[in-house]
């Protein structure tokens, strides 16, 4: 049983390790591509479309 919690929680690290990489790539992007929109005068006034109207977007997942 131990092994399998072993494998199980490398398996979890691994994984949550991935997400953290492609969300800070995505960032990158999203600054970058910002940026190159600054640079061409199209800034968008306003908030952005994407944005949580309920405000909870720094709040994580529960897991039960």
């Amino acid at each position: 049983m131990d092994e399998l919690d072993r494998e199980e929680f490398y398996r979890l690290k691994k994984v949550s390790g991935k997400k953290g990489r492609d969300a800070a790539a995505a960032e990158i992007e999203r600054v970058k591509k910002e940026k190159e929109q600054e640079a061409k005068g199209e800034v968008k006034k306003g908030p952005e479309t994407s944005a949580d109207i309920l405000g909870d977007e720094e709040n994580e997942d529960v897991i039960f």
